[in-house]
């Protein structure tokens, strides 16, 4: 990100012993003559005109003003001896800099109504006009806190739910600890089937930056767009300021300045290309035995096979009750020969947990 300086503003401060604002170039308060206390803060003015002047950009550069350490006047940051008592400013402290004041607001301010008599003044002015009662700046408003009552009873119904939720998962639990045995079954009829995945390839419309687009791609509309943001300027990029704002310069002057960013655009284009897109899964064989087997398949030129499905399953009787099971795969299905006797363990649902020949 990178930081423009659009010029300097004069900042004031305020008198902690009369309340008195004076302009931040003024180093004793104009109205009780006390000096600038090391802790007073510069403060924003409630009428703020943007400086370019060469001078005042000498002055910024010139460093933060410095404090003697004999007397507390402020001096130059480029000062050798005190304005003050003429003491040696060489181990000196410098004010802070680099605080957020806030955004600068060009243009007229409203205007102060007078604390003392009412009377309405201008926004630049530090004293009544008419009874010459300093103009203090006005307290930012505090935030009212909410007279909301805190929710009642939520917690109460809260734990009775998460109790009834506990005793049906123990109830739940007995019942299939219950409802688990051991059976044993005899294999009545075996099924399989056979289907495969049928994939066309199709065009297929989308988009991408112009240099990243495949081989074979048919390129329709380009349109500009923003690619990337960086923090220096480039040929061609726009350039992109937020709200400008003051910086303490710890000199009485507030420097005004832009974060700014650039965009860099390029070309995002549409095209086509050729894609292998699913058109779902075709049985293509089954039967009733142990003997499956894939069958030829035919397709089209612009066709192909992807994914195989095998499924297998079992029927077997036992108590005069079927139940179903499904082998994982072909070795395991071939074991079910018709007739066969096996010993399955069961649950409350219905389903073979476990099963073993006989």
């Amino acid at each position: 990100m990178t930081q423009k300086t659009l010029g300097y503003v004069a900042l004031e401060w305020t008198c902690p012993s009369c309340h008195k604002r004076n302009p931040g170039s003024v180093k004793a308060c104009q109205s009780c003559g006390a000096a600038m206390p090391e802790d007073a803060q510069f403060e924003l003015p409630p009428e703020q005109k943007l400086d370019t002047s060469a001078e005042t950009a000498a002055q910024v550069a010139a460093g933060p003003d410095v404090i003697c350490p004999y007397c507390g006047a402020r001096n130059r940051g480029n000062a050798l001896k005190c304005v003050g008592c003429g003491g040696d400013l060489s181990e000196a402290a410098r004010r802070a800099q680099g605080q957020i004041l806030g955004a600068f607001q060009a243009g007229a301010a409203a205007e102060v109504t007078c604390p003392h008599c009412g009377a309405k003044n201008p926004a630049s002015a530090t004293a009544c006009a008419q009874c010459g009662g300093a103009l203090e700046r006005e307290a930012s408003a505090l935030p009212v806190p909410s007279d909301a009552p805190p929710a009642k009873g939520k917690g109460k119904f809260l734990g009775l739910g998460c109790l009834v939720l506990v005793i049906l998962g123990v109830i739940l639990a007995s019942q299939l600890l219950r409802g688990r045995g051991q059976h044993s079954a005899t294999v009545q009829e075996v099924q399989w089937s056979y289907a495969v995945e049928v994939q066309e390839l199709q065009p297929v419309t989308r988009e991408a930056w112009h240099d990243e687009l495949p081989a074979g791609a048919r390129v329709g509309e380009c349109v500009k767009k923003v690619r990337r943001t960086q923090a220096q300027p480039a040929p061609g990029a726009t350039e992109v300021c937020g709200t400008p704002y003051v910086q303490d310069t710890g000199t009485g002057k507030g420097k005004v300045v832009q974060d700014c960013v650039y965009q860099v655009t390029d070309d995002w284009c549409r095209y086509v290309v050729d894609e292998w897109r699913s058109l779902g899964v075709r049985e293509v064989a089954g039967g009733r035995d142990l003997n499956p087997s894939w069958p030829a398949i035919s397709l089209p030129a612009n066709q192909r096979q992807g994914a195989r499905v095998e499924r297998y399953r079992v029927v077997l009787l036992a108590d005069d009750e079927a139940y179903i099971y499904q082998p994982k795969d072909l070795a395991a299905f071939l074991r079910f020969t018709p007739g066969s006797r096996w010993r399955i363990t069961t649950n409350a649902l219905g389903g073979i947990s476990a099963i073993e020949p006989e």
